[in-house]
């Protein structure tokens, strides 16, 4: 999960650093959570929702530039990694999210488009299905759990 990255708001820079229970914006530190679809900095709630170059905040629309989110460029040996885990029968987090049903257990059988682990991202929520039939060799994850990009939530032999 990226925990730094840097914002440009109405032409305005902020670099902005997320460490745990703390979010730093230029250096100064504030508290910070979630809660249901708003965001808690500081202890007041804020509605956030970001598209491409735009962001409303509290229904208040702004141009944005951010540089630091970007995903890196796989290289040859995640390719070949995130191959060998699909050939495998893994199932990936599509992207960062959080875990909000499981619907098989170890041991269980599934066919190949079962709906394994259902993750809820960006207000929406993700069906990740089994790639192949087989019997659920391990679950990673239980409801609740925060989950990063391309993790291992579970295993179909």
């Amino acid at each position: 999960m990226i925990n730094k990255f840097k914002l440009t708001l109405e032409g305005v820079p902020y670099e902005i650093e997320r460490k745990g229970e703390l979010i730093l914006v230029n250096g100064q530190e504030f508290p910070w959570g979630l809660s249901g679809t708003a965001i808690n900095v500081g202890g007041n709630p804020h509605q956030v929702e970001v598209r491409g170059d735009a962001a409303t905040v509290d229904g208040i629309a702004y141009k944005i530039e951010t540089y630091g989110l970007e995903e890196p460029k796989p290289t040859r040996a995640r390719k070949a990694a995130a191959a060998a885990a699909d050939e495998a029968g893994a199932i990936t987090a599509v992207m960062p999210g959080l875990i909000i049903k499981v619907n098989k257990e170890v041991g269980d059988p599934v066919q190949a488009g079962d709906v394994v682990i259902v993750l809820e991202a960006m207000k929406m929520q993700n069906e990740l299905h089994a790639k192949k039939s087989g019997v659920i060799k391990e679950i990673t994850v239980k409801k609740g759990d925060t989950v990063e990009m391309r993790q291992v939530l579970a295993i179909i032999e």
